[in-house]
């Protein structure tokens, strides 16, 4: 399997654009000759897995969703086929790349070096990072490989397990994790300098993501139980850092303005729709022209480019979110609403952190029964501009939004990338093509 073939540590700075004396105390003494490589600290492992979380949150798969539900817009050359669902599975090497070779495996390294130093935190924050990284690729795929990925010597063609069998696995993982790391804080704990240094905690990173994991599996009951131990504040999400420094800057910045400029755009989409009044909200919010012009900016007849300006959502210094507070509460809110709790207050809860991040007015909404799912549902869509969440809750839904279908011979829009060419290439347990509209597991 190609993924496992590259069992050494990967500098990230490259790929991520991060400058290697930003984070240089995971770069440094990384001996990166594989002819040559023995074993590198725990410590460098870790950080080279939280850099992949950051680029999985905020490049390829953040845009392609992004564009799949109508957030953003394909205005460029091959981003304007991938915008009509015109992909190949070679568009998707690079996802499946991040995920495991450069992600996943080193998470899996740094986790087993804790083990072998007794280092319980060292070991519970990378067992944290697998988990995101693993409970996305089977979010993304479904079926993928993961009990026999990781062992290339013994085993170089990975058997692809059940898209279930894998959440069930990540959210055994996660408990495991919560139980080591306890009230340890991101920034000193394995955190910085990838992650802001903020009140952020891994064991509520942690809940939060057993939150978002049943929530895929619509496991409401769980969901919910998850989401009230998950992040507890907005000064608690765990953000990627970034500054205005070479190879430093915010991964959208960096696409928008040193890369693609172009290519990616919110031209007439659902998003700038919703917040511009074009179309009108389920949740009436005065407040959305404020929210528009910190996402977007607008350039007249439905056109606009995304705000990398250096207070925008985008801009260069500013950081992104990876697993937010915004999401952990709307997780809570529509969980409750599922099985007839109160869904309403955590709703209530964001509309008033937007009042108070926006300027605006965000008045709350009073609605019961499905119109309050519709209102949580729609509340979070405008909120996380490029989640994958996003895009989880809109195949999970079966689309409830409404999210526009972009291509005139589709009846949905896709249900998950394509399992990537090398894959197809490497692995003789590959288990053949399955087509971008087939609905993962979960999602039948």
């Amino acid at each position: 399997m190609n993924i496992m073939k590259k069992y050494k540590v990967l500098l990230m700075a490259f790929a991520l654009g991060l400058s290697v004396t930003s984070c240089e105390q995971f770069t440094d003494g990384i001996n990166v000759d594989p002819n040559e490589f023995t074993s590198a600290p725990g410590n460098l492992l870790i950080g080279q897995a939280e850099l992949v979380a950051v680029v999985v949150a905020g490049s390829n798969n953040s845009r392609y969703a992004g564009m799949w539900v109508d957030q953003f817009t394909g205005s460029d050359r091959q981003y304007i086929t991938a915008d009509q669902y015109g992909v190949t599975a070679g568009d998707f090497d690079d996802v499946w790349d991040d995920l495991y070779a450069d992600g996943a495996q080193q998470a899996i390294l740094a986790k087993e070096e804790g083990q072998k130093a007794g280092d319980q935190l060292l070991e519970g924050v990378a067992s944290i990072i697998e988990a995101m990284l693993i409970g996305e690729a089977a979010a993304i795929w479904g079926d993928v490989p993961y009990r026999s990925a990781f062992d290339y010597g013994n085993n170089p063609d990975p058997t692809y397990d059940p898209q279930a069998q894998v959440f069930e696995d990540v959210q055994a993982l996660l408990d495991d994790a919560i139980a080591l790391v306890g009230d340890a804080s991101v920034g000193p704990v394995y955190g910085a300098p990838v992650f802001v240094s903020n009140n952020a905690k891994w064991g509520e990173v942690a809940h939060t993501l057993k939150a978002r994991f049943y929530l895929i599996t619509k496991q409401y009951d769980m969901a919910l139980a998850e989401a009230q131990m998950g992040i507890s504040d907005p000064s608690a999400s765990l953000l990627s850092s970034h500054k205005d420094a070479s190879g430093a800057r915010n991964l959208y910045y960096q696409f928008e303005v040193e890369q693609r400029g172009g290519y990616l755009t919110a031209n007439g989409s659902n998003l700038t729709q919703l917040l511009d009044g074009t179309r009108a909200r389920l949740l009436a919010t005065p407040g959305d022209s404020d929210r528009l012009a910190h996402y977007f900016v607008d350039r007249g007849s439905g056109l606009y480019d995304l705000n990398v300006s250096a207070t925008g959502y985008f801009g260069v210094a500013q950081s992104y979110p990876i697993v937010d507070w915004i999401e952990t509460k709307l997780i809570e809110a529509e969980a409750a609403a599922m099985t007839s709790g109160d869904g309403l207050t955590p709703l209530n809860e964001v509309r008033d952190h937007l009042a108070a991040t926006y300027g605006g007015s965000f008045p709350h909404s009073t609605a019961t029964g499905d119109d309050l799912i519709a209102h949580i549902l729609e509340e979070k869509y405008c909120s996380l501009p490029g989640s994958t969440q996003i895009w989880h809750d809109t195949r999970r839904t079966k689309n409830l939004l409404g999210v526009p279908i972009k291509n005139s011979t589709a009846t949905t829009i896709p249900q998950r990338f394509l399992y990537p060419q090398v894959e197809i290439n490497a692995n003789d347990n590959f288990p053949g093509l399955v087509d971008l509209f087939e609905p993962t597991p979960v999602n039948k």
